[in-house]
């Protein structure tokens, strides 16, 4: 579990956000087309940064690991295949807009 890795403020953060109210729901609800369309766009914003996150996942970490013999290229730090879990999060996010 990646949580175990993480200060303890952001495990605190993640689990308020999982707690709190779901805003895609709230936009879903919501009969303002302006509304989805900031929802929308911003949901393309956040795949936008997991698409990034995941080249540059790909170009310094995944290809610099490749040169080193025994090192383990596909594993994160938590012990994911990272760049599995990285695309999956990316597609995950492009699949939530709301019409």
């Amino acid at each position: 579990e990646m949580r175990q890795y993480m200060p303890p403020m952001h495990v605190k953060f993640i689990e308020a956000v999982e707690n709190g109210p779901s805003v895609r729901d709230f936009v879903m609800a919501c009969n303002k087309e302006s509304v989805k369309k900031l929802f929308n766009e911003s949901v393309e914003l956040v795949a936008d940064f997991r698409a990034l996150h995941l080249e540059y996942a790909g170009t310094y970490i995944h290809a610099q690991s490749q040169k080193t013999p025994g090192n383990p290229s596909a594993v994160g730090t938590g012990g994911t295949p990272f760049m599995v879990y990285l695309r999956k999060h990316r597609d995950e996010t492009r699949n939530q807009p709301v019409g």
